[in-house]
């Protein structure tokens, strides 16, 4: 996993040219006012998704990972938690489906994974070893959240803005 603010975007350019392309997109697309849905750069090779959506307490969370596509999930808007664990930590729940390329998997008591924050222009690279839990609320209580949220990030709604690209790193 690496998270990061958008201008320290090149230091992971190294990770290969679709990686360049998808951070050079980030930060020439107008992100806020993207159309929501699925913009293809690359076929099927790279392309972004665009969501709007209200964060979900962590109780109704599930970890997810794919195993042909890594993840670069941008918040243009708001603030998220999201969740990280080694998929070796976890239990599988719902085996990898390869027509959708995700598997969910569950966190035990004693190891339920690590929580960071992700505030407004800040990625996270999510690769195929990484179980993540992305869309989590950064509290049970809205109320905070919101008061966070507009701290982090500016005056915004409690709902988050985020394109996530999916990256196929093969040739």
């Amino acid at each position: 996993m690496i998270i990061d603010h958008l201008s320290r975007a090149d230091l992971y350019q190294g990770l290969g040219p679709r990686f360049a392309q998808a951070f050079d997109f980030l930060r020439s697309a107008d992100v806020l006012n993207l159309p929501l849905g699925k913009h293809e750069l690359e076929g099927d090779k790279l392309f972004a998704l665009v969501q709007e959506y209200t964060p979900k307490p962590r109780s109704v969370g599930k970890f997810e990972a794919h195993e042909r596509y890594w993840d670069v999930q941008f918040v243009a808007r708001g603030v998220e938690r999201m969740g990280w664990a080694a998929r070796s930590r976890l239990t599988v729940t719902e085996p990898h489906d390869a027509t959708k390329d995700v598997g969910f998997f569950a966190g035990s008591a004693s190891d339920p994974g690590d929580f960071v924050l992700v505030p407004a222009s800040f990625f996270t690279v999510f690769g195929p070893h990484d179980a993540h839990m992305p869309g989590v609320a950064v509290s049970d209580d809205p109320a905070s959240d919101f008061t966070l949220s507009s701290h982090l990030s500016g005056p915004t709604e409690q709902q988050v803005r985020k394109i996530v690209i999916k990256v196929d790193p093969r040739n």
